[in-house]
């Protein structure tokens, strides 16, 4: 059992070390070293952690079927992700869907993540449009934010209809 305190020790040194992570400029094994290094977390706690966070991990059916209907609809449709190296490894390996996206972005092959505008710039590029020609939808409004400062047109994710709905809205 982990206690108030380790608990947030642990939580405050994974928010801080992240960013590096996602960006791919630190190994997954260095990461974690570091993390247990910063939050006081035994190292031998280490593997069992990462299988807890690893089985956390599900798809979004509900939100998968609404950009296979965006991608049928006939827009040129991406993933862009901030994810680690080891992560995006797994979800490659884990999901051919992946392969039905024009684009997929992962801030640890690119070098840079959300909410840094050359992130956007990549991402627009790699769908082969303008930034002011792309569509972003993002549950977190400072990415949405920081997506509208780099000339994206974009929105706070709700939910697949609000998506449907939006693209509706935008069409000539």
């Amino acid at each position: 059992m982990v206690n108030a305190d380790a608990a947030r020790q642990f939580h405050q040194a994974y928010l801080e070390l992240r960013p590096e992570l996602e960006a791919g400029k630190i190994s997954d094994e260095r990461w974690w070293q570091q993390l247990a290094l910063r939050s006081g977390v035994n190292n031998g706690e280490i593997p069992e952690i990462a299988r807890a966070l690893d089985s956390t991990f599900e798809l979004n059916s509900e939100g998968l079927d609404m950009a296979m209907a965006v991608i049928d609809a006939g827009y040129v449709t991406g993933v862009f992700a901030n994810i680690s190296p080891g992560l995006a490894q797994m979800v490659r390996e884990r999901f051919e869907w992946l392969d039905e996206f024009a684009a997929v972005i992962f801030s640890c092959d690119i070098g840079v993540c959300k909410p840094y505008a050359e992130a956007f710039d990549v991402a627009a590029e790699a769908l082969g449009a303008a930034p002011k020609d792309t569509v972003i939808f993002d549950p977190n409004e400072e990415f949405v934010e920081a997506a509208k400062a780099a000339g994206l047109q974009a929105y706070v994710y709700q939910s697949p209809q609000q998506v449907l709905a939006v693209l509706d809205n935008l069409k000539p």
